[in-house]
């Protein structure tokens, strides 16, 4: 039997042990994953995913998410979600009862509303307090607990002109965990969710819903996603193509490096991260942004332990 571990960025050091302790009574990888997401979903400090991620250009949190099955290549996926606080969940249920895999949207909303989801308000006071602070051009006057955002969202603000958008979109009328797991059957799943890039444009999707790009699994092989400018990973397929590295005798540490050399060669602005793990359970994770870390446990362990990726920086 295969040993069941899970692993997950680094918004999953507090919850990891959930989809472990899943794991360990023998449950699936695709339960591990969706329970693991959710407790980052449902924490309101964490301002990229679920409840309290920070708000597109017009002030609605619009929420993108998906889930695959390694065993049968199944998929589900939503984008746009704005009164859910779990798309995880219901990207799950868009794989195991319809025929679809992508649901956007309004249509991706009354689903989630057929399938007993109940509606939140996903804006908290503190991602209001960020949007405000943007509006009014103060991103710097937001006290210190935001200081890990002050200078992404300066420099975000101004490289991509969203003033300028904001002017145009008023006239007119804007971070990801992932999670992956093998179960003691050897069964892979690998799931993302997302409040999508800060400040973004209305109706802008990015890789987390989109099978391939941010989210692949195949037990043949391992499984594989990525956190960043999902503008970059949806042009190379990145998630499948971490698997098809490993598909074509690349360890998953050479795929990772292999995945992020690929995006630097677009010579585009913006970060990518990816984490993987191969179908007998060694992972990596790479990056061209940071020293990149992530969460690993497995089913003998008491707590999750950290550990570091490759950084690929370009040139």
């Amino acid at each position: 039997m295969t040993l069941a571990r899970i692993i997950g960025t680094r918004n999953t050091r507090g919850v990891l042990h959930i989809g472990a302790e899943i794991l360990r009574n023998g449950g699936s990888a695709i339960d591990a994953v969706e329970a693991t997401v959710n407790a980052v979903e449902d924490n309101p400090l964490d301002q990229t995913v679920g409840y309290g991620g920070i708000p597109n250009l017009l002030g609605e949190v619009e929420l993108d998410a998906s889930i695959m099955d390694g065993k049968t290549l199944k998929a589900g996926a939503v984008a746009g979600i704005k009164h859910h606080k779990n798309p995880i969940s219901i990207a799950r249920k868009v794989m195991e009862v319809t025929p679809h895999v992508l649901l956007i949207g309004e249509g991706a909303e009354l689903f989630a509303e057929v399938m007993g989801f109940k509606k939140c308000e996903l804006l908290t006071n503190r991602s209001r307090k960020i949007y405000d602070a943007f509006l009014r051009d103060a991103i710097q006057e937001l006290d210190e607990s935001f200081n890990r955002y002050k200078k992404y969202l300066e420099q975000y603000i101004k490289n991509y002109r969203l003033r300028e958008w904001y002017e145009k979109l008023t006239l007119k009328h804007h971070g990801t965990v992932n999670v992956i797991a093998i179960d003691s059957k050897g069964n892979i799943c690998v799931g993302v969710s997302t409040s999508g890039t800060a400040l973004k444009l209305p109706g802008r999707v990015g890789d987390s819903a989109i099978i391939g790009a941010g989210n692949y699994a195949d037990n043949r092989y391992g499984g594989a996603a990525c956190t960043g400018r999902g503008e970059l990973t949806i042009r190379l397929s990145t998630a499948k193509s971490i698997v098809n590295y490993m598909k074509n005798g690349l360890s998953v540490k050479e795929a990772c490096i292999q995945a992020i050399k690929d995006i630097n060669s677009l010579n585009e602005i913006g970060g990518v991260s990816c984490i993987a793990m191969d179908k007998n359970g060694n992972t990596w994770a790479a990056s061209n942004r940071r020293i990149p870390i992530y969460y690993y446990m497995d089913i003998e362990m008491k707590k999750p332990i950290e550990l570091k990726g490759t950084l690929i920086q370009a040139k």
